[in-house]
């Protein structure tokens, strides 16, 4: 959650400083690149999360492998995310920051979560369900989830509809439950 929301923060004064200076483009394939090799790269990605690391030994291998290959405002990022000491939720950024720009574009991110491989028609089905009902594009993450049982879980930002089995069987049990029986 804290993770979640300092992404948030970070992201948002990114994203707004790269529309300001029409470089959405440009932040976004390099925040791309750097998510990659930062994922790809353990030690790296180790290094610059470490609190034992000094700052300036942060800083320093930065300036040396990202000083000329990233844009000039994504540089500058990097450099207060070390000093601020957040570097640490550099792969939280980049993903919020995605969200952002696909958010300016019109389009929203939605998670479909089913008990077993979900069918391509039904995902179609779905996928222009929540685009009529929206007024936007909507790209569909599949995932799967066995605790479901059946039905399905999408997630839409801050929605979540729950037509699970599971989700069916929580709430007949509740109701169970709270039957009085004289």
């Amino acid at each position: 959650m804290i993770e979640s929301k300092i992404a948030r923060k970070y992201a948002t004064a990114l994203f707004h400083t790269a529309k300001r200076t029409k470089q959405v483009e440009i932040i976004s394939r390099d925040l791309l690149a750097l998510s990659d090799l930062l994922n790809k790269n353990l030690p790296l990605k180790h290094f610059l999360e470490s609190p034992q690391v000094l700052e300036k030994k942060k800083k320093e291998l930065l300036h040396s492998a990202f000083k000329t290959s990233v844009s000039p405002a994504l540089f500058s990022f990097l450099m207060l995310v070390v000093e601020k000491h957040r570097i640490g939720y550099i792969l939280s950024m980049a993903e919020e920051f995605q969200r952002l720009v696909k958010e300016d574009q019109g389009i929203v991110e939605v998670r479909l979560i089913t008990a077993h491989p979900a069918d391509r028609d039904l995902v179609e089905q779905i996928r222009q369900e929540l685009e009529k009902s929206s007024g936007k594009k909507v790209e569909i993450k599949l995932e799967t989830d066995a605790h479901l049982i059946g039905g399905i879980v999408v997630i839409f930002g801050d929605k979540i509809i729950d037509r699970s089995i599971r989700y069916q069987l929580n709430q007949l049990k509740e109701q169970m439950v709270s039957l009085k029986v004289y």
